[in-house]
């Protein structure tokens, strides 16, 4: 339980988005927070749906992902704590563009819309990481579309473990909690062919791999391989 506003703005201070606000600015922050849990496997929200809130993460890993009319699906990106997710129906308010579902238990802290731009209308430093974010989302979303475009799927593979770790490719191992039923998923390929380009790595002594999970060995190496 994040019940206390004092642990709200713990979390908050590990947010990008927020975490440049003074202390008594994030005070208020926490004060419009609304606490929401759920199972691994629920949907958070689902692609069409109305947009009225955004959510911050404050414990567990959430899966944002687009689906098709034949149930495919094709994972967008993996958040982890201190990430924030479902801001851009808050800005329009359009439906929701992507589904979101628990990887494992989450618990997230919802900010709604009229308290969001209440917020930005009383705090330019928030405008300003606005801004950032946005920016970050644009980058993230043209690199992901040269990915798809120009690399090959173990290329691709590599690509999004590295991303996942979120490493300086300095220290090692780094452990990912991954299935490769989602790894599929983030690089738009089969799970046969994600098994392959793990196995592959792993023979080679670049990764290991474990039960839901894929450990990094030598993150320079698997450097090399997106070329």
């Amino acid at each position: 339980m994040i019940a206390q506003a004092e642990d709200k703005m713990v979390v908050l201070q590990q947010v990008t988005l927020f975490r440049d606000l003074e202390m008594e600015q994030l005070q208020q922050v926490a004060l419009r927070l609304k606490e929401q849990h759920y199972r691994k496997g629920d949907i958070i929200f689902q692609q069409g749906d109305p947009g009225s809130c955004l959510h911050i993460i404050a414990h567990g890993r959430v899966r944002v992902y687009l689906s098709n009319d034949d149930g495919r699906e094709a994972t967008i990106r993996i958040y982890g704590m201190g990430s924030h997710f479902g801001e851009f129906s808050v800005f329009d308010e359009a439906p929701r563009s992507a589904s979101a579902s628990a990887l494992t238990s989450v618990t997230t802290l919802v900010l709604y819309r009229d308290d969001f731009l209440d917020l930005l209308r009383t705090y330019f430093t928030l405008v300003q990481a606005v801004l950032s974010m946005l920016t970050e989302r644009l980058r993230y979303t043209t690199a992901y579309s040269q990915q798809l475009a120009f690399l090959s799927a173990p290329a691709r593979v590599a690509t999004q473990l590295l991303q996942l770790a979120h490493s300086d490719l300095q220290s090692s191992p780094l452990h990912i909690k991954i299935t490769q039923h989602d790894l599929a998923g983030l690089v738009c390929t089969s799970r046969e062919s994600v098994n392959y380009a793990l196995r592959d790595f792993a023979e080679r002594g670049l990764i290991a791999i474990q039960h839901g999970a894929v450990v990094i060995l030598d993150p320079a190496a698997l450097q090399a391989e997106i070329g």
